[in-house]
């Protein structure tokens, strides 16, 4: 099945003669490199190409996000090419627009992406625990806030290690609040296409959902969506956001230049998910299930979250070791965190990727793990000033071991996983220096003296 924009640039390099036209390679390379064959595609707004952030009536891009919003069941679904950062922003920015002034209830486990949307439309956080937050304590959690109003309630879900947050009792929570719940569904963007789907917060009571594709689909680096859910009554106008508002906030933080390779991408790939998703990505999880048990019969330590059954972790007593061993002779993983190896999957890899896998992995002798938990401690470090007062203030790079006291100027995050431990306008003290030392950081950024 094509879809509207790759069939409408492929009739544009076939049709067009001479470019005077932005960009300046005129589709044409000089043959040495290797994205040359990609250059007649890559192209600008034009009459006959669209404009992905403000599409025509009657343009290419209409007829793709009609039928994106009938896939997924959506209100309004768009795209982007600016990847799931720019879609963050623009989530952030339609509830600030809602609900102006007011602080929003965020999942202090968010990646630095959150921390940047959050100063830039300077929204002010309230960071709390999400992974608290269960059907049976709902009520206990709202009577502890006291009555406050915000602007949304945040959360990441699932993580770089495949762990989900319960986004139905969390979906509860902001409806109780009075505030749309909007999820950073960056790293399970396929799981709508696994089974029911039910593992997508989509199905789960998600406002905003934002899908990073090319993270576990298969579309280019910078392929993005962002979802607002149809799930709510038409009077509550908190919830039901519209394209238009998408679009419009989206915008804010995009180049008016959007890649069109990256979009149209972006369409073929949910063009063939709706078509043989579902039966693809079964297809791989027989692949996945079944290194899972090579591999433990191998003496591997694995972590099998339920959350996304696509994930394989591998913990490890020697896991850069492992990570480093694996690179080595050909296979690269997503990360190594010093106690496991996170591997990503993707209906694009194939039996002879799994066999390659498990094929190293049994010349390679298991070391039990030392550490085999993915538990995650929330911890609030004291606050100074605010985050967006922090973020665009003068600064400075310390070391670490001298950071003391210092005020937190950008977010301190060992990447991956892109977790913050500090956020802007937060003071540095003993266990947070530590936690960063401990995973290899050295130097930080603080706010500059004032003279």
């Amino acid at each position: 099945m094509n879809d509207s924009v790759s069939t409408a640039l492929s009739d544009f390099a076939a049709h067009t003669r001479a470019r005077f036209h932005m960009p300046g390679h005129k589709g044409r390379g000089a043959g040495a490199l290797p994205f040359d064959m990609a250059l007649p595609y890559d192209v600008t707004e034009l009459d006959a190409t669209d404009n992905l952030y403000a599409p025509a009536p009657d343009g290419v891009f209409r007829a793709e996000l009609d039928f994106m919003r009938s896939v997924y069941g959506t209100a309004a679904t768009i795209i982007t090419a600016g990847g799931a950062t720019a879609a963050i922003c623009a989530a952030v920015a339609c509830c600030a627009r809602r609900s102006p002034g007011l602080s929003m209830l965020c999942d202090r486990k968010a990646h630095i992406s959150v921390i940047n949307a959050l100063a830039l439309t300077g929204v002010e956080p309230v960071w709390f625990d999400a992974g608290a937050v269960t059907d049976a304590k709902i009520d206990e959690f709202t009577s502890n806030l006291s009555g406050a109003q915000y602007s949304a309630v945040f959360i990441t879900s699932p993580d770089y290690y495949g762990t989900a947050r319960d986004v139905a009792s969390l979906a509860k929570l902001s409806a109780k609040l009075g505030a749309p719940l909007i999820v950073d569904n960056s790293h399970g963007a396929h799981l709508f296409f696994h089974g029911d789907g039910t593992l997508h917060p989509l199905k789960q009571g998600a406002a905003l959902v934002i899908d990073s594709l090319h993270k576990t689909l298969p579309a280019l680096t910078g392929g993005a969506l962002l979802h607002a859910a149809d799930i709510y009554a038409d009077d509550d106008a908190q919830f039901d956001f519209t394209e238009a508002e998408l679009l419009s906030a989206l915008r804010l933080f995009t180049s008016t230049s959007p890649s069109y390779l990256i979009s149209s991408s972006v369409c073929a790939c949910v063009r063939e998910l709706a078509e043989s998703g579902n039966i693809a990505h079964a297809a791989l999880l027989r692949e996945v299930t079944s290194v899972r048990s090579r591999l433990a019969a191998l003496g591997f330590t694995l972590d099998t979250p339920d959350d996304d059954p696509f994930r394989i972790c591998i913990c490890y007593g020697d896991a850069q070791g492992l990570y480093d061993y694996l690179a080595r002779n050909g296979v690269v993983c997503e990360f190594c965190d010093g106690h496991r190896v996170v591997l990503l999957t993707s209906i694009r890899n194939t039996h002879d990727d799994f066999a390659l896998l498990t094929d190293l992995c049994a010349g390679y002798k298991p070391v039990a793990p030392e550490n085999n938990s993915l538990s995650y401690e929330f911890y609030l470090p004291q606050r100074a000033i605010t985050l967006r007062e922090a973020l665009l203030s003068r600064q400075e790079r310390v070391p670490l071991a001298t950071a003391f006291g210092r005020i937190a100027a950008s977010p301190a995050a060992p990447y991956p996983p892109g977790i913050t431990c500090i956020a802007p306008g937060e003071v540095y003290d003993e266990k947070v220096i530590a936690a960063l030392g401990n995973a290899g950081v050295t130097e930080c950024d603080v706010v500059l003296w004032k003279e």
